[in-house]
């Protein structure tokens, strides 16, 4: 039985030869060449993909206006000599000099005319026509290109899209919702030191809906990435490493085919935007909300410091409702942006550090006045920072038995544990904030009394 030979293209043969003394000799070397190699490198080779011609496009394509500009101005010097040369010397010619033959060549490649300076012999007249040529087609480039640099202006500032340069001490929102309008008007409430081109949103908004955040009298200066923000580099646009915080929303974006996404795919997308924020906004405080109270693991594996958890918040306040406590209106007043009396985290006096809850509630009043002291959020901020600051203080001792308790105790870290009323005893460590109901109207009183007095 005779075998038939198979035929092949050389590069396939050539990788197919090496492949053949591979299998022989054993040579470690060739063991990269497998089938996929020989497929891809085929495939190269017949689309020419490492050929000069390729190259030379692809760096035109990635340096179009500084090769359009270099052709341009080697033109323009040669064909100005070169007619210069041709001119000097013929009878009636009216170009003498370098200087006169620039200047035409000028008034040429620029197509204005002027008619002071021109070639009157056969040779200068085809060098003009070429430099005609060069100059219409590279001004046209040129054109076109300032021409899209000003469109784009026009078309960032009508949709408010950002500049990621000018981005600091931002605050981003990731994802949409009905209602993300009433939102946003709550978080300028709630933050009195933003202003609406302090927000970028990065959600895959529609042309309608970007229209009428433009529209609205509050919010019209809210900066948009319209762009997917599970995906790195649109997240990267809205400069996340720079930002104060981040807000992870349960987007409610419509999916291609119209219909709203199920609950699991929008807790989904808000663990991969977590887990992508994790690796590109270290040290960022992020917040995001949950559907699925399960799925929070995830979400602190990325480091965020705040999860809400949008249907349990709503059932515990319902259930709540149902046993006539009252609850839900206690609620709504204290975490109502209108109400004067609120509850708020604030930063514990560097004195009281390390001292115990009972101290701390005897030394209030003269640091913070009438604000009433309810309890202690434990490790707060970025979460990174915080473990970092508690494996530093849990490796202080010199006895292995401490160490190993202290370790344990770092492992099993809860970021922004809230401690309400806590025993006399309880110290209150480095990285805490204190959690105050805290009358504001009162405050303003305060602040406006000296001045009364003095009138």
């Amino acid at each position: 039985m005779t075998r038939r030979k198979i035929a092949r293209p050389k590069a396939d043969r050539a990788i197919w030869c090496c492949n053949s003394w591979t299998s022989t000799w054993g040579f470690a070397l060739f063991l990269p060449l497998n089938i996929a190699d020989k497929k891809l490198m085929a495939k190269q080779v017949a689309h020419g993909r490492h050929s000069p011609w390729t190259r030379f496009k692809h760096f035109i394509k990635v340096h179009l206006m500084s090769t359009v500009i270099t052709t341009l101005a080697v033109t323009w010097v040669g064909i100005s000599a070169m007619v210069y040369w041709l001119e000097d010397t013929v009878k009636d010619s009216n170009i003498h000099s370098l200087q006169d033959g620039l200047w035409w060549g000028i008034v040429t490649f620029l197509t204005v005319g002027y008619g002071d300076k021109y070639p009157i012999t056969g040779q200068g007249r085809l060098l003009a026509t070429m430099l005609m040529v060069v100059g219409v087609v590279t001004m046209s480039i040129v054109t076109a290109k300032i021409s899209t640099y000003f469109l784009e202006q026009a078309l960032a500032k009508g949709r408010k899209t950002v500049e990621t340069d000018k981005l600091k001490n931002h605050f981003v929102v990731c994802g949409w919702k009905e209602d993300m309008e009433d939102l946003l008007l709550h978080i300028l409430a709630c933050n009195p030191d933003m202003e609406p081109h302090d927000i970028v949103l990065v959600a895959p908004l529609s042309e309608i809906l970007v229209d009428s955040f433009k529209q609205h009298p509050s919010l019209s200066e809210v900066q948009m990435v319209v762009a997917d923000y599970i995906h790195e580099s649109n997240l990267r646009r809205a400069a996340p490493e720079r930002a104060r915080r981040i807000l992870i929303v349960a987007d409610q974006t419509p999916n291609t085919d119209g219909k709203n996404p199920s609950e699991s795919e929008v807790d989904a997308r808000t663990i991969m935007a977590a887990m992508t924020l994790s690796q590109i906004a270290r040290g960022t405080l992020v917040a995001a909300e949950i559907y699925d109270p399960k799925m929070d693991h995830y979400l602190k594996i990325a480091n965020v410091s705040e999860v809400i958890y949008t249907r349990e918040y709503s059932r515990m306040i319902l259930g709540n409702a149902t046993a006539g406590t009252g609850i839900a209106n206690v609620l709504y007043e204290i975490l109502s942006p209108q109400a004067s009396v609120k509850i708020i985290t604030t930063a514990i006096p560097d004195p009281l550090v390390g001292k115990t809850y009972g101290e701390i509630k005897r030394a209030w009043t003269g640091y913070y006045g009438d604000s009433l002291l309810l309890g202690i959020l434990e490790n707060t901020g970025n979460s990174d920072s915080i473990r970092h600051r508690a494996l530093r203080n849990a490796q202080k001792t010199a006895n292995m038995g401490e160490l190993v308790s202290n370790l344990k105790r770092v492992k099993s870290l809860q970021f922004n544990h809230p401690v309400f009323a806590p025993a006399n005893e309880y110290v209150v460590h480095e990285g805490s904030l204190a959690i105050v109901l805290d009358n504001q109207a009162q405050e303003g009183a305060a602040q406006h009394e000296p001045s009364a007095k003095t009138a």
